[in-house]
């Protein structure tokens, strides 16, 4: 890590959030005063990090879909465009510049990093098609399409209740919202009409294989990091989040994970003793707009 930090003033941190917590213990024993930390995806880092940085800067999503296939990284897709945000109110045009430069694609800039936690749409698809097809994950070794086979009719209803939360969570600071079918289309420059012609025709989903056990980021990051953290700002708002926890308590049951306990809520977060209208003023719309 030392040689990293000496190295360069901009670190970008491409683990998944669950690592994240790791490699901020060994950052922490640095200065970091001129240093820009980049993280991708955010899931509300710099909130956990509590740290003196020069920025924290976050993304929704990852410019590239992949995975790895054995020792082999397959890119299913690339993005159009990814939402960023920086933990400081007003990053300065500098690190704006620095971030088109390192960035291979459009960045869609909004009011702050809980804004951009909201708009990572992998807390609405996956943690439901790995609970809901549990059973065939567990049965056929994930030998299926996770999204072509896996999000039928049903499952696309649960994801739409749990969508409609991560939407009034929004609403109610003030950020004008959209589906996450429409955030994927925007994110990958496409125009599917609903979840289903989503998982049946988007390249970039429709021949992503389902994992081969329920151990695998799309449980461990999306709740832990997305649904805990979407729960207990929904909670704090006086918003029913009812549809989230029945999926965060289904999958501790079958995975005997206390994710309620380990997850990214308001004491993670440092926003325990913050009350609701302070969490709005704290982080609802900027003066300045949302810009490229």
């Amino acid at each position: 890590m030392r040689d990293v930090i000496g190295f360069s003033n901009l670190i970008i941190l491409t683990v998944p959030s669950t690592g994240q917590e790791t490699v901020l213990q060994e950052l922490k024993k640095f200065s970091l005063h001129q240093h820009t930390i980049v993280a991708v995806p955010g899931n509300l880092f710099g909130l956990v990090a509590e740290m003196e940085v020069r920025c924290i800067v976050e993304t929704n999503l990852s410019p590239y879909s992949c995975r790895m296939d054995e020792e082999r990284l397959v890119v299913l897709g690339k993005k159009h465009l990814v939402f960023i945000a920086a933990l400081q109110k007003d990053p300065g045009l500098e690190i704006q510049e620095t971030m088109k430069r390192i960035f291979p694609l459009e960045l869609k800039w909004c009011s702050n990093v809980v804004e951009v936690c909201l708009l990572n749409v992998n807390g609405v698809f996956h943690p439901l098609m790995m609970l809901m097809n549990a059973g065939r994950i567990e049965n056929t070794d994930g030998n299926f399409l996770l999204y072509r086979d896996g999000l039928t009719r049903s499952v696309a209803n649960a994801m739409l209740a749990v969508d409609r939360v991560r939407m009034e969570v929004g609403e109610a600071f003030g950020f004008r919202m959209k589906s996450a079918v429409e955030i994927s289309n925007e994110c990958y420059d496409q125009s599917f009409t609903d979840l289903i012609d989503l998982a049946q025709n988007s390249g970039p989903h429709n021949k992503l294989k389902a994992p081969s056990d329920l151990e695998n980021r799309n449980i461990s990051e999306d709740v832990s990091d997305l649904l805990i953290s979407w729960h207990s700002l929904a909670e704090k708002l006086g918003i029913d989040a009812s549809p989230i926890r029945a999926i965060v308590v289904l999958i501790e049951m079958a995975t005997g994970v206390n994710y309620f306990k380990i997850g990214r809520d308001l004491y993670k977060l440092h926003l325990q003793d913050v009350s609701r209208n302070e969490l709005i003023q704290r982080f609802g719309p900027s003066t300045r707009q949302n810009g490229h």
